[in-house]
C-alpha cells in the first residue's frame, strides 16, 4: 500500500521551513474532527484488509506442516506411485487467493473512501483561505507579492490535498500492519522475532538520518521553484517593459541561473529519495540472513516459510513511512505556509454595533488628528486635520509622494490609522460594516482594473442588477457609448484580462462609466482624466461636474488646469495640508500651489516633493 511518489506542484520559498512541525501536524489533525466517523470507519476496513493479509501466511504454514508431517492426506499409492490430490490442495490454495483477494478489495475500498473524504478536506481549506483573502487589509498584500500569494493558495494547498490521501491511507495501514504482524510473529516464534526486531533499531535510523537530510534538499528546491516561480510572473506581466527596454538578454540569464540552482536541487532531493530503499533493504536482507541461520537450526519448515512471509509484511509499515516521509515534510511545510496566512490579522468585516446601511449618510467627513506611517521609522501623516462639508469639492494637489493617495487611501480604510480618527457625518470610519462603508464611495483611479467579460459587466460590476438601459445611460454619461457601440458586438465586446484588447483611455472611460452607474454618495477621482485627449477630457470634466452635484468628491490632479473650478484645494507637500483655498487665492497667494503652478504651464522651476508613496 506505498503511496506515490511525491510530485512537484512548487511554493515553498528557502525561509519557510517548517519552524513548528509538531504544532502545524496538530492542528493539521484538528481540522479532520468533521471527518473523525469516516476515518473511524476507513480505520476499520483498513484493520479488516491487514486481518486477511495476516491470515495468509498462517494458513500456508498450516499446510506446508500437514504436508510435512502427514503425507498422507495430500498423496495416496495408486499402482505403486504417489499421487497429489490436486482437488484437495487447490481448494486449500484457493483459500489462500480468498485472503489475498479480500485483503486487496478492502485496500481498494480504503481508497474510494478517502478520495471524496480528502476532496471535501481540500475544499473547505480553499473556502477558508478565500474567505480570509477577502478579510486581509491591502496592507498584507504590500508584504507579499501576488505570485506568493497565488502560490499560496492554489500550489500549497495542492500538494496538501494531493498528498492527503496517501498519508492517512499509508499511516493508518502502517499502524495495524505493524502492530498485527508483530503480535503474529511472536505466536509463531519469539526467538526469530527477536532476531528481527534486532535489525530495527538500525532501519529506524536509516529512515530518520536519510529523511532527514532529504527535507533539506527538499526545502532547497522548493526555495528556488519559488524564486523561480516569482521570476516567471514578473516578467510575463511586465514583458511589455522587458522589451521597451531591450532586457530579455538579462532575463533569460536570470531564469537560466535559478533554474540551475533548482536542478541541483532537484537532483539531490531526488538522490536523498531514492537511496532510502535500497539501504534499508540492504539491511533487511542481512536480517533474513539472521533468521535463515537462526531458523534453520531450531524451526520447521511451515514455521520458516510463514515466519519469513511475515517478515517481510513487518518491514512494509517502515518502507511505507519512509516512502512518505517526504511527502509529509512537504505536506506539513506547506500547511505552516497556508497557516501563516490564516492567522494574519484582519480587520473584523463587522464591527460590533455597526453601522450596517449608507442610507443616510451625507458625505460630512473629518480628519482628527490622523497619524499615519507606511513605516514606523518614516511618519507620512502627524496630526492631519481636515474637514468637508456635504457636497464640498475638494481638489487635492501636490508633488509626488506627497499623500494625496494616501489620504484617499485611508478614507477607504485599505490602510487604518495609527493615531486619531476619520469620521463620516460625525461617525468613525471603524464604526461603518465594509460594505456600508464601501459602497457610499465610488472612485475611478488612475490605474484603470477590469476583468475579463463583456463590457457590460464590467461597468454594471458595482451595481449588478443594472438594467441594460442604465448602463447605456451610464456609458453615455462617461462618453463611451459611442466607441462601445463600434465595437464587435458592443456592449458584449469581451475584454480580456486586465482589458488590454482596448486602449488604455476606453478602459478608463469604461470605468468612469461604472462608478456613474452606482451613483455614489461620495466621489473619488485619482487622476481620472490622465489617458484621454483633452478634447475628450473636457467633455468628460463637464459629466464628471454633473454628476459632482451634490456630492462631496474628492479629485486628486496632477493637471492643475482640471480643478480650478474646484471649491476648496488642498495643498500638500511631505504628508501635511501647507495650503488651502480656491484657484485663484492660491495663485494670490504666490505660495507653494503657484510655484506648482507655474512648474506646469510656464516652465519655472522644479519643484521637489518626497520619496515616498503617494
Amino acid at each position: 500500500m506505498a503511496g506515490p511518489r511525491h510530485g512537484r506542484m512548487g511554493g515553498l520559498t528557502e525561509n519557510d521551513k517548517a519552524k513548528n512541525f509538531k504544532g502545524t501536524l496538530r492542528r493539521l489533525i484538528g481540522d479532520f474532527k468533521p471527518f473523525i466517523p469516516k476515518l473511524v470507519f476507513v480505520s476499520f476496513i483498513i484493520t479488516t484488509s491487514v486481518v486477511f493479509t495476516l491470515l495468509s501466511p498462517l494458513y500456508i504454514r498450516n499446510i506446508i506442516s500437514e504436508m510435512t508431517t502427514n503425507p498422507g492426506l495430500f498423496f495416496t499409492m495408486v499402482d505403486g506411485a504417489l499421487v497429489l490430490d490436486w482437488d484437495l490442495l487447490i481448494a486449500r490454495f484457493g483459500i489462500i487467493v480468498g485472503f489475498y483477494f479480500f485483503s486487496h478489495f478492502f485496500v481498494w475500498l480504503t481508497e474510494f473512501l478517502l478520495i471524496p473524504l480528502s476532496n471535501r478536506y481540500s475544499y473547505n481549506l480553499r473556502k477558508n483561505f478565500q474567505a480570509k483573502m477577502d478579510t486581509l487589509p491591502l496592507s498584507f498584500f504590500d508584504k507579499q507579492t501576488y505570485g506568493e500569494v497565488l502560490s499560496r493558495g492554489t500550489n500549497d494547498i495542492d500538494r496538501i490535498s494531493g498528498s492527503l490521501q496517501t498519508i492517512v491511507s499509508n499511516v493508518i495501514n502502517s499502524m495495524f500492519l505493524f502492530i498485527g504482524t508483530l503480535v503474529m510473529m511472536l505466536i509463531t516464534s519469539w526467538q526469530l522475532t527477536l532476531v528481527a526486531l534486532g535489525i530495527l533499531p538500525i532501519s529506524v535510523f536509516i529512515t530518520i538520518f536519510i529523511a532527514k537530510n532529504s527535507q533539506k534538499r527538499f526545502k532547497a528546491y522548493y526555495g528556488q521553484l519559488g524564486k523561480l516561480n516569482g521570476v516567471i510572473e514578473e516578467n510575463y506581466s511586465g514583458y511589455k517593459i522587458v522589451k521597451l527596454f531591450n532586457k530579455e538578454k538579462e532575463t533569460i540569464q536570470t531564469f537560466t541561473k535559478i533554474n540551475v540552482t533548482l536542478t541541483e536541487a532537484d537532483r539531490m532531493s531526488q538522490f536523498y529519495s531514492g537511496i532510502i530503499f535500497p539501504a534499508i533493504n540492504f539491511v533487511n536482507n542481512l536480517g533474513f540472513v539472521g533468521i535463515a541461520v537462526v531458523g534453520g537450526l531450531s524451526q520447521n519448515l511451515g514455521n520458516m516459510v510463514a515466519f519469513f512471509i511475515l517478515v517481510s509484511l513487518f518491514q512494509r509499515p517502515f518502507q511505507q513511512l519512509g516512502q512518505i516521509s517526504n511527502v509529509i515534510q512537504s505536506s506539513i511545510a506547506a500547511a505552516e505556509r497556508v497557516y501563516g496566512i490564516m492567522d494574519e490579522k484582519t480587520v473584523p468585516l463587522l464591527p460590533e454595533n455597526a453601522t450596517l446601511t449608507n442610507d443616510k449618510v451625507r458625505g460630512h467627513i473629518q480628519f482628527r488628528d490622523v497619524h499615519f506611517a507606511y513605516k514606523e521609522d518614516a511618519p507620512l501623516f502627524e496630526g492631519l486635520n481636515l474637514d468637508v462639508h456635504p457636497g464640498d469639492t475638494v481638489a487635492i494637489v501636490g508633488p509626488t509622494g506627497a499623500g494625496k493617495t494616501t489620504l484617499v487611501n485611508l478614507l477607504m480604510r485599505f490602510y487604518e490609522v495609527n493615531k486619531g480618527e476619520i469620521t463620516l457625518d460625525g461617525i468613525p470610519l471603524t464604526h461603518y460594516s465594509y460594505p456600508a462603508l464601501r459602497t457610499s464611495f465610488g472612485m475611478v483611479l488612475q490605474d484603470t482594473w477590469l476583468f475579463k467579460g463583456t463590457i457590460r459587466d464590467n461597468i454594471r460590476y458595482g451595481k449588478s442588477e443594472a438594467s441594460h438601459e442604465e448602463v447605456e445611460e451610464a456609458s453615455k454619461a462617461a462618453l463611451a457609448h459611442f466607441f462601445i457601440s463600434t465595437l464587435p458586438g458592443g456592449y458584449d465586446f469581451e475584454l480580456s484580462e486586465d482589458g488590454t484588447n482596448v486602449s488604455q483611455g476606453q478602459r478608463q472611460l469604461i470605468t468612469i462609466a461604472r462608478a456613474i452607474l452606482t451613483q455614489p454618495k461620495i466621489l473619488i477621482l485619482d487622476e481620472a482624466t490622465s489617458s484621454v485627449d483633452t478634447r475628450t477630457e473636457a467633455s468628460i470634466q463637464e459629466a464628471m461636474t454633473r454628476l459632482m452635484k451634490q456630492r462631496t468628491s474628492f479629485v486628486i490632479a496632477h493637471r492643475l488646469s482640471t480643478i480650478k473650478n474646484a471649491k476648496l484645494i488642498l495643498v500638500m507637500n511631505k504628508g501635511k495640508i501647507v495650503e488651502t483655498g480656491t484657484h485663484m487665492s492660491l495663485l494670490e497667494k504666490n505660495g507653494f500651489y503657484a510655484e506648482l503652478y507655474n512648474a506646469q504651464f510656464t516652465g519655472g522651476q522644479h519643484v521637489n516633493g518626497t520619496s515616498e508613496a503617494s
